[in-house]
């Protein structure tokens, strides 16, 4: 499903999907649940009690139905009862990684549900069927809690699942980020099922690999775009009357982000240059079409969930300020959760990008604080 195309979905539909073995895949995620895993899923959730539910849909940040909402409207559409248990609901795209989300219906999990899709979001965040297995396999093996409290021993893990949604229903909802954030979370999960139980050094080798893996994906993509951006501007033939500005300004961004990939390796700069890619792409659709541009601000706390939309309110280093930020993250703030901000590692551990030091790109919010980035680029030590 390309980004143009918004997700409709049909509950009646999913409902009669999920009658026959539990689980809902989209059709336009069939590349991301292969048929091996689709039977693997049925095979986890058959039989459990609770019921277990699986939608593998496209909720992408331009759709504006929530997983909550969804499951509500799936729920309604079933017979009495059968539709009450635990649901795992996907959350995200192929471009930009993928969450799961949990809601339970007239059962008790202990927040078991929630925190099997936290470690399964860390270790898979951008293969959407092995995140979708990990999370159910973790619930229905009742290791969910012990994993979790593997990897924070010091914290206090909420039980009981009995809140209210804002419908009424009963059910309960966390959204869990694509976040490299905790990705030390899943170091206990390959010790548990990979090797004997290691010290603090195997521990801290595990999550530079989770590290290092994420950070070649985000330049992969960067490299990918970037070049992209290139075909399209020696292709494009831009007419006199164009705007000269704009044309410019296209160049810009594209040299810069081409200068940035070549000389450094690093995560926030492979972010970084994809920003500057898609500006470019950006100023450069307007100067084909004659027109000024204006640069646009991606999400404050994660530049990867794209155009900014809509402002929060937010601490910064310099206060408290209004931040422009995307629909999700809104939310998330809104209801009194930390949206799902960026990490990048540092040494062996990973920080909110905004406390990593990396420069310019922790100041500027990526560009959202401070749209032009190509004068802080120049600012930048050689």
């Amino acid at each position: 499903m390309s980004d143009e195309t918004v997700y409709q979905p049909d509950p009646a539909a999913i409902a009669a999907d999920l009658a026959d073995d539990g689980v809902h895949v989209d059709a336009s995620l069939a590349g991301q649940v292969t048929p091996a895993q689709l039977t693997e899923l049925a095979d986890l959730v058959d039989g459990t009690d609770p019921a277990v539910f699986v939608l593998a849909v496209p909720l992408n940040f331009s759709v504006d139905v929530s997983a909550n909402q969804l499951v509500t409207l799936v729920h309604q559409q079933l017979p009495e009862s059968d539709g009450d248990g635990v649901y795992f609901v996907s959350r995200g795209s192929v471009d930009y990684g993928w969450s799961t989300e949990t809601t339970s219906y007239g059962v008790q999990t202990d927040n078991e549900n929630a925190l099997a899709t936290y470690v399964a979001g860390d270790l898979y965040p951008s293969a959407l069927g092995d995140q979708l297995i990990e999370a159910v396999d973790l619930f229905t093996s009742g290791t969910a809690r012990e994993v979790y409290e593997e990897q924070h021993p010091d914290d206090s893990v909420p039980s009981g699942s009995s809140s209210a949604d804002d419908d009424g229903s009963g059910s309960v909802l966390l959204w869990v980020g694509l976040a490299v954030a905790a990705a030390v979370a899943v170091v206990a999960l390959l010790l548990r099922r990979r090797r004997p139980r290691g010290d603090v050094e195997l521990k801290r080798q595990a999550l530079q690999r989770i590290s290092s893996a994420q950070t070649r994906e985000w330049r992969r993509r960067a490299e990918t775009e970037t070049a992209a951006l290139g075909e399209r501007i020696r292709a494009l033939e831009i007419e006199r009357g164009d705007d000269s500005d704009t044309w410019s300004a296209a160049l810009d961004h594209y040299q810069a982000a081409t200068a940035i990939l070549d000389r450094s390796d690093a995560a926030a700069d492979a972010i970084g240059a994809l920003v500057l890619a898609r500006r470019g792409d950006d100023a450069l659709g307007h100067a084909a079409d004659g027109g000024t541009w204006t640069p646009s601000v991606a999400c404050f706390f994660n530049p990867l969930h794209g155009p900014a939309t809509t402002k929060a309110t937010w601490k910064t280093a310099a206060g408290k300020r209004d931040v422009p930020c995307c629909g999700a993250c809104r939310r998330d703030i809104g209801k009194r959760r930390e949206p799902e901000i960026l990490d990048l590692p540092t040494g062996d551990t990973v920080v909110h990008y905004m406390d990593s030091g990396a420069e310019p790109w922790a100041s500027t919010g990526f560009g959202a604080l401070a749209p032009d980035l190509l004068d802080r680029l120049q600012e930048r030590p050689r």
